[in-house]
């Protein structure tokens, strides 16, 4: 379902907030009784609970913590990121359908995905009451500044859910992973679009055997996720802002301050190859540096495990 910001149901669901009666609702919306009627039917099918009162008219007494509309919402404010959303009860990969469209300014959101990735095409387990979303950017960064942008939505999602980040892409609650990062270039290379696919953990049973945990784990209780995909949406706004604007270093510290590696004796593997050493920093690049009997080399890609002591 593609929506934007300025649709009838999101003007009528306003009205809804506020209690509004149908003849009220049909003049407003330049629409008929009848329609109303219709309209409200299917906020009702998607999950809101609206009571219907003779002589007094409608009401919202309950939203869905997530849907088109909800996210709609949280959206409104942020039309310099995002001026078009996607909406899917389930699919593949919200990467895969920010690819398609080919145009930056997109969200794309889904309940559930069949085939979601994390990163070096390790599988994410995407079931139904987690946030799975993806954001389409124009390029404006440099290719070589890719990584700076996983580790700064790493920043912007930590301080949200109160999390430590990971060297690359992993937010940890308790040593265990509530979020996952895998920013992506697709398109021609003389105009590539950036694709920043983000998945947490909310209210969906976190696989065990990843060593996963949930938010709703971490409080002991449902969270609405629209209202944390606002915060995370308006965070990642403010730090994308800085990092296009020359200020990475701030991001850089702050990502030091939140960070869960640096301190910890580390193995990085890529391509065959295998890095050990203390991680002891961050550069101005974005590459993890481990430091090992004197040395210190530099690391820009890869999984990273931490060796017990």
């Amino acid at each position: 379902m593609k929506i934007i910001p300025d649709d009838k149901t999101l003007k009528l669901i306003r009205m809804l907030e506020k209690g509004a009666s149908g003849q009220r609702i049909a003049e407003e919306l330049g629409i008929s009784r009848t329609s109303v009627w219709k309209m409200i039917k299917k906020l009702e099918k998607m999950g809101y609970k609206i009571s219907a009162k003779r002589k007094v008219g409608y009401k919202l007494v309950e939203a869905p913590d997530l849907s088109p509309y909800e996210v709609a919402k949280v959206c409104r404010d942020l039309r310099n990121l995002i001026r078009e959303i996607h909406y899917y009860d389930v699919t593949d990969s919200t990467n895969v359908r920010a690819k398609e469209l080919k145009k930056p300014g997109v969200l794309v959101i889904a309940e559930r995905q069949t085939a979601g990735r994390g990163r070096f095409g390790r599988k994410w387990i995407s079931e139904p009451g987690g946030l799975y979303f993806s954001l389409t950017l124009p390029k404006s960064l440099r290719i070589e500044d890719i990584p700076k942008l996983t580790l700064t939505a790493g920043v912007a999602v930590a301080e949200v859910v109160g999390g430590r980040l990971k060297w690359t892409n992993d937010v940890l609650i308790d040593g265990k992973k509530v979020c996952g990062i895998l920013c992506e270039l697709a398109g021609e290379v003389e105009n590539p679009l950036i694709i920043v696919g983000i998945g947490i953990n909310v209210n969906n049973q976190a696989p065990k055997e990843f060593n996963a945990i949930s938010l709703k784990d971490v409080h002991g209780r449902e969270l609405n996720r629209s209202e944390i995909l606002g915060k995370v949406l308006r965070n990642f706004a403010k730090y994308y802002e800085m990092l296009i604007n020359g200020e990475w270093g701030k991001i850089r510290e702050r990502w030091k301050e939140l960070s869960d590696t640096l301190g910890r004796q580390v193995v990085v593997r890529i391509a065959g190859r295998e890095y050990r050493g203390k991680a002891v920093d961050i550069d101005e690049d974005g590459a993890l540096l481990l430091e090992k009997d004197g040395k210190v080399t530099r690391v820009y890609s890869g999984e990273c495990f931490y060796v017990k002591n």
